[in-house]
């Protein structure tokens, strides 16, 4: 397999995780999926999406009863008319986060 690196993208390796998340801005929240989580953020899976540069808090549900609260904006937005069900929003996370850190690595050591 021949990886390639483009610099100035993807500082970070993804990794498919889905996780329950609920994308809050204002009195307005959005339910999704995540399906790609990196160190700096994640893509929702999500039939709305906020518009690109929306600061967000995000509610990250790491089981039933542990939820991990984040704050970001949203970096950028796929819609897709055709195919509703892959909209979605990638998320930039502002800050440090150790729960969600203390995930990332976690998976980085299960996945390698």
């Amino acid at each position: 397999m021949l990886l390639l690196i483009v610099p100035g993208k993807r500082q970070f390796q993804r990794f498919i995780v889905k996780l329950p998340a609920k994308v809050s801005a204002g009195d307005r929240s959005i339910t999704g999926i995540t399906v790609r989580v990196s160190r700096k953020g994640f893509f929702v899976r999500a039939q709305n999406c906020f518009n690109t540069g929306t600061p967000v808090v995000i509610d990250l549900s790491l089981s039933d009863t542990d939820i991990c609260q984040l704050k970001g904006a949203v970096k950028y937005v796929r819609r897709y008319d055709l195919l509703p069900r892959l909209n979605g929003m990638g998320i930039e996370l502002s800050g440090e986060f150790p729960r969600y850190a203390e995930l990332i690595t976690a998976i980085e050591k299960e996945r390698g």
